[in-house]
């Protein structure tokens, strides 16, 4: 298989043979993972290499791969492409793994194409989609204008906080776990792909180089930079409801959700554990201040004191800080408004 991009574009289903470790650094929408070895099989077979060279380590995989062994792994790629008959197999660099379970599977007359290079030339193939020239659109604004909430209803857009499972501030954690590093590029190039032969601009939220444990790619942000920027506005009251509810009502019920015991509990740690992150930045008695309104809210489960502290966090903290950032880029600004009038400009100039 050639025809990396028409393989993305069209969902083909992969099965990856690589281990469970291999797999789970990172790989590829669509993608299932079938392992011709376990892990532990793997270390045994990588060991084996390096102490007595290639060909003992092909014995000894033929000999941990045998039988009953053989029989259940034969059978769970058989029933993949079965569901999927449009699938392609591959390994870390379309050697000998996908060859050799190629050619069991083609003894058993099931055919099945392999991708050349496997993960490597796949994963190349993604992060060379990051250095092509690309048209964008940022939206900014300050913290809770509800950046996201107008992303979402546009066309022609990427979530880059959905791909990261990140908000981007140090409150921006879920409950569940952001994907790897691998997998977010991943899912990322994917859809710059899907959205990049359109001749319309691909609109992003305007986000910094890291959005949690995950980084944007170095390509990208300088496309970025170079990129017209919206600014979205609304009323500081919107903000602080907006603000209350994504990250104190919603965000305490997915941790009840969660753990119906501990959940309640563990989100207030995770409340004052995420404004300790900031405490330097804050400074000594701001962030005093700010952590006892917290703490009473948290106490009386006051949506009054939520809301205090929250209003005394943008204006001392996260306001400031924007404004500084939007200074630096105000060249780049080309129109401000609410959500309506964001709308309005993006389809009169970018949509018709």
């Amino acid at each position: 298989m050639n025809d990396l991009k028409n393989l993305f574009l069209n969902n083909i289903p992969l099965i990856d043979l690589r281990a469970p470790i291999e797999f789970t650094k990172g790989a590829f929408p669509n993608t299932t993972n079938i392992p011709l070895l376990t892990d532990d099989e793997r270390k045994l077979v990588g060991t084996c290499y390096k102490q007595q060279g290639q060909d003992k380590a092909i014995e000894l995989g033929h000999h941990l791969v045998q039988g009953e062994t053989k029989s259940l792994r034969m059978q769970a790629w058989k029933n993949q492409i079965l569901e999927n008959p449009n699938a392609y197999l591959y390994c870390f660099r379309g050697g000998m793994r996908s060859h050799l379970v190629q050619q069991w599977l083609k003894d058993e007359g099931v055919n099945i194409p392999l991708i050349e290079g496997g993960y490597k030339a796949l994963r190349n193939y993604l992060l060379g989609v990051f250095e092509w020239p690309i048209d964008l659109i940022r939206i900014s604004g300050q913290t809770g204008v509800g950046k996201t909430d107008l992303l979402l209803q546009l066309e022609n857009k990427i979530d880059l906080e959905g791909l990261a499972n990140h908000r981007g501030s140090a409150f921006g954690e879920y409950v569940t776990n952001q994907p790897s590093q691998i997998d977010f590029e991943s899912h990322f190039a994917v859809d710059i792909l899907k959205l990049h032969d359109n001749n319309r601009p691909i609109i992003v939220e305007d986000e910094g180089r890291y959005i949690g444990s995950v980084n944007l790619p170095y390509a990208f942000i300088e496309s970025m930079q170079k990129s017209p920027v919206l600014v979205l506005t609304c009323s500081q009251e919107e903000r602080v409801q907006r603000i209350y509810q994504d990250y104190v009502v919603l965000q305490k019920s997915a941790f009840i959700e969660k753990d119906s015991n501990d959940g309640s509990e563990k989100f207030d740690t995770y409340l004052i554990s995420a404004l300790q992150k900031i405490q330097k930045r804050l400074g000594g008695k701001l962030f005093k201040q700010i952590k006892t309104t917290m703490q009473l809210a948290l106490k009386q489960e006051s949506a009054e004191h939520h809301k205090k502290w929250i209003t005394h966090l943008l204006k001392e903290y996260y306001d400031p800080m924007y404004d500084y950032q939007l200074e630096k880029k105000s060249e780049k600004v080309i129109f401000k408004g609410d959500k309506n009038q964001i709308q309005e400009f993006i389809n009169d100039n970018y949509y018709k």
